[in-house]
């Protein structure tokens, strides 16, 4: 093996074994390698928590894990590969996992940084588009959306 291949197997082994829950879906390993790790890593946190190895973390958010784990274990169900997912079941498997890693993380940060999607309609069609972005980023567009709906629909003194 010559010296740059030696390199990219370590850089290659580096980045899976740091990378977080989600991001194994978008890493280049062949579509049922990445489910096949995804399962995995989803039933040995499984039998850790079965096994009562919960350091640090709540009663609630075992709560968390766990029903995000059914999602995880659902929407897979009967599939060996990510392509045999129809696009509402990976947004709702990217969620789940998204969950499951800030309970994990365990901090108000790690929520806020949780990655989520959702299935929108565009306005004037029947086309659905797939939104992506953090929490703190989906509560100011909601915040924003709210404010605006909010304002006087009457234009007063300001018209010109």
């Amino acid at each position: 093996m010559n010296k740059q291949a030696h390199w990219g197997v370590w850089l290659a082994l580096a980045i899976a074994c740091s990378a977080p829950l989600a991001a194994i879906a978008q890493d280049d390993a062949p579509a049922p390698q990445k489910l096949e790790r995804i399962l995995a890593q989803q039933q040995e946190l499984k039998r850790d928590l079965d096994a009562g190895k919960t350091d640090g973390l709540t009663t609630r958010q075992v709560n968390a894990i766990r029903k995000a784990q059914v999602d995880v274990f659902t929407v897979t169900e009967g599939k060996t590969s990510l392509d045999q997912l129809s696009m509402d079941d990976k947004v709702r498997l990217e969620n789940a996992l998204e969950r499951i890693n800030a309970e994990v993380k365990n901090t108000r940060a790690g929520h806020d940084d949780k990655q989520v999607c959702w299935r929108e309609r565009m306005s004037g069609s029947n086309t659905k588009v797939t939104r992506c972005g953090t929490e703190a980023e989906m509560r100011e567009a909601r915040e924003g959306a709210r404010d605006f709906l909010e304002r006087p629909k009457v234009c007063g003194d300001r018209c010109g």
